[in-house]
């Protein structure tokens, strides 16, 4: 019975060996890519940055209004165009 007892043994020390081999293959693995995807954000941070003041210049109102005036011909209503509705409240 000591035989087939020390088989046992001897199978159970082997699976636990490749389990520990496997589960840091798999925490390499896992480093890796949690590496890359430190990356990947540090990238699209920077890259958000970038658009964010890209956005702030293309919306600035001095911007926006100087387009207004040269490309649509658009200037502020002086009293000339300009009418008061009176509402009529009840």
């Amino acid at each position: 019975m000591s035989g087939l007892r020390g088989k046992l043994l001897a199978i159970l020390l082997m699976l636990s060996a490749l389990a520990v081999i496997y589960s840091s293959f798999m925490n390499r693995q896992l480093a890796h890519e949690w590496q890359g995807l430190g990356n990947e954000h540090t990238r699209l941070q920077e890259e958000y940055g970038r658009l964010m003041l890209e956005y702030s210049t293309l919306a600035a109102p001095s911007r926006v209004e100087e387009l207004a005036r040269q490309t649509l011909k658009m200037s502020f209503p002086n009293k000339n165009n300009t009418r008061v509705i009176q509402l009529d409240r009840r």
